[in-house]
């Protein structure tokens, strides 16, 4: 059962990083591979993982933040091995070189270049970034703005009362464990140059029973958050899965052990969930229709200013696309397929 994730997001911080956590289970090891634009390193990372699913093995699949058609890393949990594209904006060096990390030098079968177009695109694709980066963040303060009287203390506290209530019929109450549980960092949603994704099939490969939790008036954070530390009281492994552009909040915890998964309604549309938490009716009808004007305007500002950032990341990915038409002809792709072919022998066996 293979399944996809994001390991970094476009927030509203800038570039969010969650790859120190990535491939490190005891036995595992990790390959950093280092290279530029369009010399191969997503192509590498396909091969391999097509030939490890061709002989059975699970494989984790890491998308690229500004552009989930590209692998950034995979993760062969088996073999324990880990793959990941370890240059800007997520720069990586091993952990312990040549003990449970090491380099893959794809840049070796890229020859010199002397090119001002190359200059030129990378100075445009960084601006595009920077632009994308500064709605973004305009995006995320919007998010943020707390509407006056609409949510109380107390809407909070009866949130997290009926997360613990899910927690008490799920697992029972909290004795103490006998053993820590593995909690897990990965992004579900990512913001990239093709809108807003949500990995939804790797929810429903991973959870047969859904609790859809409302989040129109954001209130599902105080319930994941309150799910997410009684799954780790319990000793429970999961997933849990932060928003992309306010990494402080939660968007899922999912417990692949019980098929079980908490999820945000503002994240997916899950059409018959397993049990739908309604948080939304623990705010009094009269107050939500007092509000309702700021909602929407709130919403609309949001939307218009999250838009903006992602057409410049589209953008940047059009720049992009041009550095890697630059390097392509001065790469040696024979001889890279030839290296290739010896690590697959090599390592999936």
């Amino acid at each position: 059962m293979s399944v996809q994730f994001f390991l970094g997001s476009n927030s509203g911080d800038g570039f969010y990083s969650l790859y120190d956590s990535f491939a490190c289970a005891p036995g595992d090891r990790l390959y950093l591979i280092k290279a530029g634009p369009g010399c191969g390193k997503s192509t590498f990372m396909k091969k391999l993982a097509s030939k490890a699913e061709e002989q059975g093995f699970t494989v984790e699949y890491i998308l690229c933040s500004g552009d989930p058609e590209s692998l950034d890393g995979i993760y062969i949990p088996a073999l324990h091995l880990g793959f990941a594209d370890a240059t800007a904006p997520h720069i990586l060096e091993p952990r312990l070189f040549a003990v449970d990390s090491c380099y893959v030098n794809l840049g070796q079968f890229c020859e010199d270049i002397e090119s001002e177009k190359i200059r030129e695109y990378t100075a445009k694709y960084r601006r595009m970034y920077k632009a994308a980066y500064g709605f973004l963040s305009a995006a995320k303060t919007i998010k943020k703005v707390q509407i006056p009287e609409l949510i109380s203390d107390n809407d909070i506290v009866l949130a997290e009362s009926r997360a613990e209530s899910a927690l008490l019929r799920e697992f029972g109450k909290k004795r103490g464990s006998a053993h820590a549980g593995s909690i897990t960092k990965r992004f579900i949603r990512g913001i990239s140059c093709m809108g807003e994704i949500c990995l939804s099939g790797t929810v429903n490969m991973l959870c047969k029973r859904i609790y859809l939790v409302d989040d129109r008036l954001g209130l599902a954070n105080a319930y994941l958050k309150r799910i997410a530390r009684g799954v780790a009281e319990r000793g429970e492994n999961a997933i849990v899965c932060p928003s992309p552009l306010c990494p402080d909040e939660l968007d899922a915890v999912l417990l692949p052990n019980h098929a079980l998964g908490f999820v945000s309604a503002s994240v997916m549309q899950v059409n018959d969930p397993w049990r739908h938490v309604r948080l939304d009716a623990l705010v009094a009808p009269d107050i939500v229709r007092a509000h309702r004007s700021e909602l929407k305007a709130r919403e609309k500002q949001y939307r218009s200013l999250l838009d903006c950032g992602i057409g410049y990341l589209k953008q940047a990915k059009k720049y992009h696309d041009l550095l890697e038409g630059e390097y392509k002809p001065h790469v040696d792709f024979t001889a890279l397929t030839e290296f290739t072919e010896r690590e697959m022998t090599k390592l999936i066996t």
